[in-house]
């Protein structure tokens, strides 16, 4: 209720805010999703987004799918003409925990990434309150992980530490507009 009476209470001849979320992921097992953008200058958006799945599937194979993950991430965007609209460029830092398995084989990893990453995308209004994005991008950075032979076993087949370089945000995004 607090955040929705400074919604109100920020009546402004301009949009200063947006809440989307990623119809791709809730494709990745049913990825929960939520991100917003607050506008700092006429180009610039900070902003800050969530992913959570916390799903375990049973399937026809003998062990089960998993996709879990939590991942937590706060940037910037840049539009080159004005705020949600457009063209943008972005660059963020993010931490993911994961849990992925059963899905190509039998083995699955679990552990803890840390890293920033870039991405470019085009957001088109559909509405002055509703916009669709497209976009994509890459992450980088430091992972611990653990490796187990099968989901449920506990059988570890390796750990360690390692760099990583991952696609990131592939979205088709739903956006609303304050």
């Amino acid at each position: 209720m607090i955040l929705a009476a400074l919604l109100v209470g920020c009546a402004a001849s301009a949009q200063r805010f947006s809440v989307a979320t990623n119809v791709l992921d809730y494709a990745d097992f049913g990825t929960l999703n939520v991100e917003g953008d607050v506008a700092v200058a006429r180009q610039w958006t900070l902003v800050a987004g969530a992913k959570y799945n916390p799903f375990l599937y049973k399937a026809d194979t003998p062990e089960p799918l998993s996709a879990r993950q939590q991942l937590y991430a706060a940037g910037v965007r840049y539009w080159p003409w004005h705020v949600f609209s457009g063209w943008w460029l972005g660059g963020k830092v993010q931490y993911q925990e994961y849990n992925r398995g059963g899905i190509r084989s039998a083995e699955t990893d679990e552990g803890d990434r840390y890293g920033a990453g870039l991405s470019a995308g085009f957001s088109y209004m559909l509405h002055p309150h509703v916009n669709v994005s497209l976009g994509a991008g890459v992450w980088a950075g430091f992972e611990r992980y653990t490796t187990y032979s099968c989901p449920v076993c506990g059988m570890t087949e390796g750990s360690g530490e390692r760099t990583f370089i991952l696609p990131s945000d592939l979205m088709v995004s739903l956006s609303y507009v304050f």
